[in-house]
């Protein structure tokens, strides 16, 4: 049986961590582990595309002044 994917949004005026905290663990409390492991894996290969993309390929040159 598959659950229905729900968006959930958090949307207050003030800064709030006791809300935010209260948010995040009904989100987390609200996916399977095969969701939570999912939204792992995608959060992971997104990471390793920004480092591959902003990874500078050459190593730099040791430069020896007389």
């Amino acid at each position: 049986m598959k659950r229905k994917q729900k968006t959930m949004i958090l949307s207050i005026d003030n800064d709030d961590p006791q809300r935010e905290l209260e948010f995040e663990v009904a989100f987390q409390l609200s996916m399977t582990t095969k969701q939570h492991y999912a939204r792992m894996k995608k959060l992971v290969n997104q990471t390793m595309e920004v480092v591959k993309k902003s990874d500078h390929k050459k190593t730099p040159a040791i430069i020896s002044r007389p």
